[in-house]
């Protein structure tokens, strides 16, 4: 049925995707999103881990305090006896730049030292689930403290001036052995005034899908992969009254799509379920992540408007959808324009993009009007970098640290500008390859649920609800390049296109299969030898689609000066093939008109000559397995001679399956026949004259015979 080609080159091109996937998305298994046990990985921020040391760990803590309130946090001492160790608590001065908070998440102390405290482990709560439980009672000038802890946190500050971001240093140590470990996390003090409008943020999930399978005909995920997928889908269906943006790659929806193991229908099934919830949006984009501006370079640029086609085809079982396009990398005024041509007219994109101002300034918290210059522009947001740092560190060891140091980070923002009566806002989105883990998203979501200095949105809502900036922005000059395989993409999707017209819907299947295939050599994550490499396994799979259709080079015999001639089309596809039939020869005369009647496989049938060349065509439907088509013609010569036979596609520009049928003419033609009678009579009359010449009629009566007596 022609699968075993088209399906090995199927597979090399999967196994080519999977080599350089992104292996954070969907990649890795990790704990359920609901799981509250200890997490071995430690949690490092500052002073590092001696070798075989104690393992301190951040397992959850209160994301912000109010007047009156305690700060609760789990701490895991994997590994250390709890008898002998002691845990040190410093607390610094709010900060006052994401500048300084950077640097404490490295590891740097930054401000005043507001107090300390040390208890040993051996005197804490020990928690049912693990770890062990602090209480951090906060002091403020809006609030004395309630309670008591193992340590209590003074912010030194006056009514109404305490609202901000606290370092909060905790240190592992062993008697007489120093700091074994520490980590660096935040107490952030939210007493916000009541006309005040929360930070907006906007954030964005992206799924991708690592895909493998070799002699699969269809890409298959790993099952790894597919642990991950699920754990993340609980833990944001989990939170489904917090606004979420997901922005899932269409081919790995599409491979959910196509395969036919259950596990995979299930991942499927619950993705669509979780982008029905209430306040979800899916973003639409490229079918694999692709640079426009280097298709563009390459002379491809129709090829955007495909990856757009089927990106948004592939992700309809999610309602997929949206005007803003997800910017990877570097962009130009051509390629926004183009985008813009397919209905993209919001942009987020890096900050990089973006010429910056002189001087320090605060965080862009507005969307903006972009301009790339010759008339063209866009409103446009910027992806915040520190943030999407966060959401990496979210995806390895540190993922609850990670978690509440972005809900520090965003509070920092809020503080930014804390009386603001405008709605202000953020996009994040993390960087390819680091998705954070299910932990960290459960986390985040469920906090930002009740935060009260923070908004989840969707980025529909982040364009809509927050004020575009009354000044205009300049995009970074950008240069355009490629290394794409141009000319084989280009002769591919002429290929693919021409053999689209020449099969019917029950094709579609491998249509869409060889559609993908081509799409998907042009994604931008491939180096250039991978995107040769899914290139020449599309063409391996269209060939091994044509080799189903074949024409029998059979040996005709003539035996007469005109014959009805079967030409044997064979196919083994499970869907229909239609092209038009030629067949030419030199030494032929096909009859035009009525006497020809190729039979129900062909129709229209035409007769041309050119140059002593004679061609019978037809348009020829190939709907069974052995197809006859039965062709009158006339020879005009005896003995052996080559006709030329091809099936191409209705469009013309792919040949669908040719060969040379050889025929035997053992018959002699009229005038050949005509010139051997003349050619007779001749010689017979030759023959008679000469025999009428030599003995011509009674010449022997008028002959005397000799008397005897006269011969004597």
């Amino acid at each position: 049925m022609g699968r075993p080609a088209f399906a090995l080159a199927l597979a090399a091109a999967g196994a080519t995707l999977l080599a350089a996937a992104p292996t954070g998305a969907w990649g890795a298994s990790r704990p359920s999103a609901s799981s509250k046990s200890p997490v071995a990985p430690t949690d490092l921020a500052a002073g590092g881990s001696t070798s075989g040391a104690p393992a301190l760990t951040l397992l959850s803590q209160s994301p912000w305090v109010g007047p009156g309130q305690s700060m609760q946090l789990r701490l895991g001492l994997g590994g250390a006896p709890a008898t002998s160790m002691s845990i040190s608590f410093t607390l610094f001065s709010h900060l006052t730049s994401r500048s300084a908070f950077a640097e404490t998440a490295g590891g740097t102390a930054v401000g005043t030292t507001l107090g300390s405290s040390t208890v040993q482990a051996s005197t804490l709560t020990p928690d049912p689930q693990g770890g062990v439980d602090v209480t951090v009672p906060v002091k403020s000038g809006d609030a004395p403290a309630a309670g008591t802890g193992a340590f209590t946190a003074d912010l030194d500050c006056a009514a109404g001036s305490c609202g901000g971001v606290y370092p909060l240093r905790v240190q592992l140590s062993a008697p007489g052995g120093g700091v074994r470990t520490s980590l660096m996390t935040y107490l952030v003090y939210a007493n916000p005034p009541a006309d005040t409008q929360r930070l907006r943020l906007a954030m964005v999930m992206p799924l991708s899908l690592p895909l493998g399978g070799a002699g699969r005909a269809v890409p298959q995920a790993q099952d790894t992969a597919l642990d991950t997928l699920d754990n993340l889908d609980a833990a944001m269906s989990a939170h489904s009254t917090a606004p979420l943006t997901l922005y899932p790659q269409p081919s790995a929806v599409a491979a959910l799509e196509a395969s036919s193991r259950p596990r995979a229908k299930t991942a499927l099934t619950g993705l669509e379920a979780l982008s029905a919830q209430p306040d979800r949006q899916v973003l639409a984009g490229p079918y694999v992540p692709v640079d426009p501006d280097a298709l563009a370079a390459a002379g491809l640029g129709s090829e955007l408007t495909q990856q757009v086609r089927r990106g948004v085809q592939a992700l309809a079982p999610l309602r997929g959808g949206g005007h803003t396009w997800v910017v990877p990398g570097p962009i130009t005024a051509s390629s926004m324009s183009a985008l813009q041509s397919l209905g993209y007219d919001r942009l987020a994109l890096p900050v990089s993009d973006v010429v910056q101002g002189g001087g320090p300034s605060l965080t862009i918290t507005q969307p903006f009007t972009l301009s790339a210059g010759r008339g063209v522009t866009a409103t446009a947001v910027e992806t915040d970098s520190e943030l999407a740092s966060d959401m990496a560190a979210g995806s390895g060891g540190t993922t609850f640290l990670a978690a509440y140091r972005m809900l520090a980070d965003l509070a920092l923002v809020y503080y930014e500008q804390p009386n603001a009566l405008s709605p202000r806002g953020l996009l994040v989105l993390p960087s390819a390859g680091a998705l954070p883990g299910p932990g960290f998203v459960d986390t985040v979501l469920g906090a930002l649920g009740t935060d009260p200095l923070v908004a989840p949105v969707t980025v529909d809502e982040l364009f809509t609800d927050v004020p575009i900036a009354t000044s205009t922005r300049r995009l970074a000059s950008a240069s355009s390049s490629s290394s794409l395989p141009a000319k084989q993409i280009r002769d591919g999707r002429a290929r693919l296109t021409a053999f689209s017209t020449a099969v019917d819907a029950a094709a579609s299947p491998v249509v869409r299969s060889l559609d993908d295939m081509l799409l998907s050599s042009e994604n931008s994550q491939l180096h250039p030898a991978q995107q040769q490499q899914a290139v020449a396994a599309f063409t391996a799979a269209l060939s091994g689609e044509l080799n189903s259709v074949s024409i029998r080079a059979d040996t005709i015999k003539l035996t007469s000066t005109a014959a009805k001639v079967p030409i044997t089309i064979t196919k083994q596809a499970g869907y229909g093939v239609s092209g038009v039939l030629s067949i030419t020869g030199d030494k032929v005369v096909f009859p035009a008109g009525a006497a020809q009647d190729p039979g129900p496989v062909c129709r229209s049938p035409s007769v041309r000559s050119s140059a002593g060349r004679s061609t019978f065509s037809c348009v020829a439907a190939i709907g069974h397995a052995t197809n006859a088509v039965y062709v009158d013609m006339r020879a005009r010569a005896t003995g052996d001679f080559r006709l030329a036979v091809t099936l191409t596609s209705p469009s013309g520009g792919l040949v669908l399956a040719s060969t040379h049928v050889t025929v035997h003419s053992m018959s002699t033609s009229l005038v050949a026949v005509g010139l051997s009678v003349a050619a007779l009579l001749v010689l017979l009359v030759w023959w008679g004259r000469t025999l009428w010449r030599r003995h011509p009629p009674g010449r022997g009566a008028h002959v005397r015979r000799p008397q005897p007596s006269q011969v004597a």
